[in-house]
């Protein structure tokens, strides 16, 4: 009949049933709705599920919005529903309710994590570069660049690194780069550090969570997978023997590229010695140009050869020229007077650049300085400046000067970020030097520096509602983890539990365990020390939700029974309750038990209406996910549409997600198909857009099973690689032997035709 179209009907369903499932009514209530809007009785919506075409363009187009804004429909099913119903204006209508915008494609994942430049124009010094890449492309494992400090080993291995990474027709050419400095903590670099920087930067943080040795097989075989470019700097100060014999002996095709003041007789063992000496006078020159340029000083520069003092008195050292331009321009001499002073100097000729250089700074610029110290890896603006409490004109001008002196360098990634500030490290030796002599600054420039990043995170905290906010902190993530250890270590216990609980939402968020984990255990043990029973409850149950999700049950039932002899002989309050609830259901699913676990979650859904909305979300998901397991699709699907409901209204972003994944992996257990599609697209583009890695692995599974429904066996495989590659990322070894388990089902079946 020309009209209708069951086409039309069927759509027309699955938008109303999807309108009452993310508002939480009933199918009769949202059709009721619709007529009332359209101005027809009830039994005409009734009709057009029957697959009747609507004889008014106006009536389609009110269905069409309500199912779009209502029922978050896609443009692909907005698309078929006019094509269905006959439509004539459809491309109008489309780009009014579903407007394409711009394309966005997934930008390539870049696997490095080279520090951004501080210099404007790197000076080539094609002799030892060429020599370092020829050292990279022979068999030896490691390449060694020797040389003073402030030679410029660094800035030549980090060139060296992007160049390997981005030039395709090198023979030293690498996949990804992974970069780790003993310059911020000397000393304290391990091979277990650098295991766990390794798999962070190939995006594998859930190998950071395993046991020493089958972290390092893991990590191994990475090296293995693919040519990985391992660059150790300031190797000098590093006392961990293993690290170094591992990296002497690293996997093939995989290489390490070392830098260091001193070479060792170790280093005779696979290593590739390349000796950095001096800048040339060509070279020197050079770097001269730019940095008089820079610093608006070039009048007082002649030619190259009356510069040649200058070059005799430094031995050509990148940093002592820097350096001695910056005090050219300070102490307002000519440049003999500033030359016969490095020749007359005694002693080491840093000692009498940074002295001479110290004393050219007013108060302000002394306190940025000392404060720079804190930081391991570089720091912001505003955080330089609260810490030194140096604010607005005072702040611009010191840190002009200290970057004209050399002492604080500028990372500047591109125009639209703001620049950060680091320390070489003969600089941050000096102002540790200098800032011991200032306990009292110290004192009170580490308060303002806790205060600063206890606001930061507090800012953020648990932002469920507006997931965008963790962008803050993305570059702030190893200064949070250093100053939550620091205040801990300096029993600063009562900043320690407010820093944790600022940021351990957007750790677990970020998918960053090992750093969870390290929040966690802190909370726990500074909640002891303050006599915090909350937090500490907190701590230890978050502890146990870590090590259950990721199957490291040994280390989570420690953590259960220390949680549970506090919570039986004290009548815990808050959350905490439910949070210890949570714990027991979670590690009794992750060991199999499954009836302990719905009872667990049970009794903590009773106690949630006492405490937080969140309690009860959570609860209900879960619930929802243990009956799921159990076979029980029926109660499932109640649990998690109730849940869906509840958490669309709140605009509970992560849980919208996980609700949506789940509600269609119930309706692919019951054969059915269409309201998955659309609960998977939408569940999917939510999750990329929050970086929510951990919901989007699940995603992935249930578009395989989907796939796998439609007979598309070859889309399905490829999805199931996806989910396999992000458990595996995430080290959760349960779902990720589920998923390959899948995978070789998929593969004996080969490949089906297509439906």
């Amino acid at each position: 009949m020309r009209n209708r179209s069951e086409t039309f009907g069927r759509l027309l369903k699955g938008a109303i049933n999807s309108i009452a499932t993310y508002e939480g009514k009933t199918a009769p209530i949202i059709e009721e709705e619709l007529a009332e809007q359209v101005g027809l009785a009830g039994s005409a919506i009734q009709r057009y599920k029957a697959g009747f075409l609507p004889p008014d363009p106006r009536t389609i187009e009110i269905i069409a919005e309500a199912a779009v804004r209502r029922g978050l429909f896609s443009r692909e099913w907005l698309q078929r529903f006019l094509h269905a119903a006959r439509y004539h204006q459809a491309d109008q209508l489309l780009d009014r309710l579903c407007p394409l915008g711009p394309a966005r494609p997934r930008p390539p994942r870049v696997y490095q994590n080279l520090p951004a430049p501080t210099y404007s124009q790197f000076v080539m010094r094609a002799e030892a570069f060429a020599e370092v890449l020829d050292g990279l492309s022979k068999r030896s494992a490691a390449v060694i660049i020797v040389g003073l400090g402030g030679n410029g080993k660094t800035s030549l291995a980090r060139e060296v690194a992007d160049a390997c990474l981005k030039d395709e027709n090198s023979p030293a050419r690498f996949d990804a780069a992974v970069w780790v400095s003993d310059k911020d903590r000397p000393g304290t670099t391990n091979l277990s550090i650098v295991l766990d920087e390794i798999a962070r930067t190939l995006d594998y943080p859930g190998f950071t969570q395993f046991e020493h040795d089958e972290k390092r097989r893991e990590v191994e075989q990475l090296l293995r997978r693919q040519r990985v470019l391992v660059c150790l700097d300031n190797v000098e100060t590093i006392t961990d023997g293993a690290l170094i014999a591992w990296l002497l002996n690293l996997p093939e095709p995989s290489k390490t590229l070392i830098t260091t003041r001193e070479y060792r007789r170790e280093y005779r063992r696979g290593g590739w010695p390349v000796e950095l000496r001096g800048m040339s006078d060509s070279e020197a020159w050079q770097l001269i140009h730019e940095r008089a340029r820079l610093l608006k000083i070039d009048q007082l520069i002649g030619a190259p050869d009356q510069v040649e003092p200058l070059l005799a008195a430094t031995g050509g050292n990148p940093k002592a020229l820097t350096i001695t331009l910056g005090l050219l321009k300070y102490e307002r001499r000519p440049l003999q007077q500033v030359v016969d002073d490095l020749y007359a100097a005694r002693g080491e000729l840093f000692a009498d650049l940074f002295d001479r250089a110290w004393s050219l700074l007013d108060e302000a610029a002394r306190r940025v300085l000392l404060v720079a110290t804190f930081f391991p890896t570089n720091a912001s603006a505003e955080a330089l400046s609260a810490s030194a409490d140096v604010q607005g004109f005072a702040f611009d001008r010191a840190v002009e000067r200290l970057a004209d002196l050399a002492l604080l360098d500028v990372q500047h990634l591109h125009v639209n970020t703001e620049p950060r500030y680091t320390l070489h490290p003969l600089v941050r030796s000096f102002g540790l030097v200098q800032l011991r002599q200032f306990e009292n600054f110290e004192e009170d420039a580490r308060i303002r520096w806790i205060a600063w990043y206890s606001r930061l995170v507090e800012n953020v905290g648990y932002c469920w509602d507006n997931l965008d906010a963790l962008n803050v902190l993305d570059s702030e993530q190893e200064n949070i983890r250093h100053v939550i250890s620091w205040a801990f270590d300096s029993r600063k216990y009562t900043e320690t539990l407010r820093l944790c609980k600022g940021s351990s939402y957007y750790f677990h968020q970020r998918g960053l365990w090992d750093a969870s984990a390290q929040v966690y255990s802190l909370q726990a043990m500074a909640a002891q020390h303050t006599q915090n029973l909350e937090a500490e409850l907190n701590g230890l149950a978050f502890m146990v939700h870590l090590k259950s999700k990721q199957g490291n049950l040994e280390e989570a039932r420690e953590a259960l029974e220390q949680l549970s002899r506090l919570c039986k002989p004290l009548d815990a309050k808050g959350d905490s309750v439910f949070e210890y609830f949570h714990a027991i259901a979670l590690y009794s699913r992750a060991c199999a038990d499954l009836g302990t676990a719905k009872d667990a979650w049970e009794e903590g859904l009773a106690q949630a209406h006492k405490y937080s909305r969140n309690c009860m979300f959570s609860n209900r998901l879960w619930l929802g996910y243990c009956h799921y397991e159990r076979g029980e699709y029926d109660v499932a699907q109640d649990y998690f549409e109730q849940s869906l409901a509840e958490v669309t209204f709140h605009d509970h972003q992560r849980y919208i997600v996980t609700n949506m994944a789940w509600l269609a992996f119930v309706d692919l257990a019951k054969g059915t198909v269409e309201r998955p599609t659309i609960l998977l697209a939408e569940a999917q583009r939510r999750a990329e857009q929050y970086q929510d890695r951990v919901s989007l692995a699940f995603i992935y599974q249930g578009l395989s099973r989907l796939h796998s429904r439609q007979n598309e066996t070859s889309a399905a495989r490829a999805a199931l690689a996806e989910a396999i590659d992000l458990f595996e990322r995430l080290g959760m070894r349960r779902e990720l032997a589920e998923a390959r388990e899948e995978l070789r089902r998929l593969d004996e079946m080969g490949e089906a035709p297509a439906a």
